[in-house]
């Protein structure tokens, strides 16, 4: 599974070109925590962080499911995030108390890494 993970992230830094520090940590990351379950969750936004590289962040966002448990989400730079009319977004275009549906696979250790953040209408 590690090294799935692993040419999963050189095809998408390929694909979309270039190479970042942010990148190499999220890669890092991936080889290093194999994945063990995925799982799909509708549920609503209570927060979302972005990364800042110098407090040593990542970018996260929490979410209610409907049992009202809180779930947090990594998101990686090979985390897919959409609108409600499916249209490619950033993280910050997320805000609290938007309805999403969300694919994330956690690791052995319990960390849920986000595959796929789309908004809902």
């Amino acid at each position: 599974m590690k090294k799935t993970i692993f040419l999963l992230c050189v095809f998408v830094q390929a694909a979309i070109g270039g190479s970042s520090a942010a990148w190499g940590d999220d890669l890092a990351m991936a080889a290093t925590l194999p994945a063990t379950t995925q799982t799909v969750l509708g549920g609503v936004v209570k927060s979302v962080s972005l990364a800042d590289t110098g407090k040593g962040t990542a970018s996260e966002i929490i979410v209610t499911d409907a049992t009202k448990k809180l779930v947090n989400i990594l998101i990686t730079s090979t985390t897919t995030l959409w609108d409600e009319h499916a249209k490619a977004i950033t993280l910050d275009k997320v805000s609290p108390k938007s309805r999403i549906n969300a694919v994330y696979l956690t690791t052995a250790e319990g960390i849920n890494i986000g595959q796929s953040i789309k908004i809902l209408k």
